[in-house]
């Protein structure tokens, strides 16, 4: 019997137990701790948003404020230059930011680690050399004038109605950064963060998902600069430096990485404390620099870091089909089946001055089990690594269903029809089995992410039917009882089964399976066999790299060996076995003239 969603935990409760109380500070408090409780609020905003690009997406962005100082200048100058009204100004403040995180973002986040933080820094300090050095911007000396909002007739103006205002922004972002982290972009952003070449092969367009983190993110850090604005009337410069990007990152990393109760923590900590520490004078800021060191050493995953295990499906199961009928892709006819599904003519793949494949040429027919054998060193890997896009072949020609293949990134082969596994295992290992399977299934969904996000009768429909589909590949792999169990947590061979699972929840026309009996015990690759049969009657074509001889003879319509780069055998398992060359490539020796030692090599080659 499968397990439901869990009810909200703790951590939940206890952030809206916060929000409530936060809700309600303005009926007892004096305008100093208003003033600073504000502060916490814009913090918490800028946090979450940046919590969009570091924690979920796992991109190192030192230019933040760059996003902050864009909103806050975009309200300022339409307000004071062309009297529109603080609402007014918020689409335009949104729509600035996120132009902004497109231009830095998208030929920037082809960068990763070092060289990305390297980029966004310099942007964030462009940024606030140019709002110093222009006329329009007032320069060092800022803008001044800038008009309260109003609501209703009502002036925005005092601490409490402006804190008002801010926590109402605050729940806005909350909600809207809740609902990202759940939906499938959030999922995509995590496999990124785990595995991004894993996340690519699997059907995540990853440019393009770190594009949208980074967008998503500038959108909340205008808002953010809007609110920042109305609540001085003034603006400059100064608070937007290098200090205030750290100091936000400080926020999301104290807190911790990816949770949303982590930053709002972080947010109080980060602005609230150094006030509470204020009859120390200047000791002040030393000590609770000293502090954060100090907290950083003894918990390094955050004061509330995100919960690593996730729920099995939100939506009600009980209404959807069982496993196997919506998850499985329709068997060919039989006037398909034997047709050729994918040519390979003179592949060639070169490192340097080291030929990994050397010319060689094969078809894939629907419907069969194609066994790629061969020494370690053959090429066999090389080869699945072209086909799937992870590199680029030198030369040759790749044709799926008549058109070229190659040249594209993975994830665009994965949408096409063609899914692999990994010679050593790659999930993602921070997420459930379920959620691992949920994401390489999740380029099928067609439901836009507003509608997702909003909740439609639609968006929810297709989630419900999206997730029995994941648990039913979970099923037919076994692995339907340990859905909510953490990846990395699995025992070996149901991690391999996982992988497996995975690539199939794309709905294949093909699967690369490289080496998915390594590690197993006999028991395990009896149960393999039986899988990659299971796999074969669903419709979906099988090419399968595998040194498990006695597996490759007993599941294997065809076998194509390969040694040194190059194709030294093609045909059946019988005559595979027979053939000279391949006994030679296998035991390192042509001497024909021992005939005990050859019978010996060849029952331990192909088992017994």
């Amino acid at each position: 019997m499968r397990a439901t969603a869990s009810m909200p935990a703790w951590p939940t409760l206890a952030t809206v137990a916060l929000l409530a109380v936060a809700i309600a500070l303005p009926a007892f408090s004096s305008n100093y701790l208003i003033d600073v409780a504000l502060t916490i609020v814009t913090y918490s905003i800028l946090g979450l948003g940046l919590n969009i690009v570091v924690g979920y997406a796992g991109l190192l962005d030192l230019g933040y404020a760059a996003f902050f100082a864009i909103g806050a200048y975009t309200t300022a100058l339409l307000e004071t230059l062309l009297g529109f009204s603080f609402w007014e100004t918020l689409p335009f403040s949104l729509g600035f930011a996120g132009v902004s995180g497109i231009v830095i973002g998208y030929p920037t986040l082809r960068l990763r680690s070092d060289y990305l933080a390297i980029v966004t820094l310099g942007f964030g300090e462009i940024t606030r050399i140019v709002a110093t050095n222009l006329e329009i911007t007032g320069g060092p000396n800022g803008i001044y004038g800038i008009a309260s909002p109003g609501l209703f007739g009502y002036e925005i103006s005092s601490p409490r109605a402006v804190y008002e205002l801010g926590m109402a922004f605050l729940i806005v972002v909350l909600l809207f950064a809740v609902r990202l982290g759940r939906s499938r972009l959030g999922r995509a952003w995590t496999s990124i963060r785990e595995d991004e070449a894993a996340a690519e092969a699997v059907g995540v367009a990853t440019l393009r998902v770190k594009l949208l983190a980074y967008v998503m993110g500038a959108l909340i850090g205008g808002i953010a600069g809007s609110l920042f604005a109305a609540r001085f009337g003034t603006i400059d410069p100064t608070g937007f430096t290098y200090l205030q990007s750290v100091t936000i990152l400080i926020v999301v990393v104290l807190g911790g990485r990816g949770s949303i109760p982590g930053v709002i923590l972080g947010a109080i900590i980060v602005a609230g404390v150094p006030e509470m520490l204020r009859f120390l004078n200047l000791w002040r800021i030393f000590g609770f620099a000293v502090a954060l060191v100090v907290l950083m050493l003894l918990r390094p995953q955050g004061l509330w870091p995100v919960r690593a295990r996730r729920a099995l499906p939100r939506a009600d199961l009980s209404a959807v089909p069982p496993a196997g009928a919506p998850a499985a892709p329709v068997p060919p006819s039989a006037a398909a089946a034997g047709e050729t599904l994918l040519e390979v003519s003179d592949l060639t793949c070169r490192f340097g001055g080291v030929m990994a494949i050397g010319g060689i040429s094969f078809v894939v027919r629907s419907g069969e089990i194609l066994a790629l054998i061969g020494p370690n060193g053959a090429g066999k890997t090389t080869v699945f690594n072209c086909l799937t896009g992870v590199i680029r072949a030198s030369g040759g020609r790749m044709l799926w269903g008549g058109s070229p293949l190659g040249g594209g990134a993975p994830h665009r082969n994965v949408h096409r029809g063609i899914a692999r596994t990994f010679q050593g295992i790659r999930l993602f290992g921070h997420m459930s089995a379920f959620e691992n399977v949920l994401t390489g299934m999740d380029h099928r969904l067609h439901t836009p992410l507003l509608a997702e996000l909003a909740g439609t009768p639609s968006a929810r429909a297709e989630a419900a039917e999206h997730e029995a589909q994941g648990m039913s590949w979970l099923d037919m792999v076994g692995l339907g009882g340990r859905a909510s169990e953490y990846a990395a947590d699995l025992p070996y061979g149901d991690q391999r089964r996982l992988e497996i699972a995975r690539a199939l929840a794309s709905n294949p026309r093909l699967i690369l399976l490289d080496e998915p009996a390594a590690g197993m015990n006999p028991t395990e690759k009896q149960a393999l066999m039986e899988l990659i049969r299971r796999i074969r009657a669903l419709g979906v074509t099988v090419l399968l790299i595998e040194h498990d001889m006695t597996l490759v003879m007993g599941v294997s319509d065809r076998i194509i060996v390969m040694d040194h780069g190059v194709m030294i055998a093609e045909g059946p398992p019988a005559q595979i076995q027979s053939d000279a060359r391949v006994i030679d490539a296998y035991l390192g020796t042509a001497e024909e003239d021992d005939a005990s030692n050859a019978a010996d090599g060849e029952e331990s080659l192909w088992g017994s």
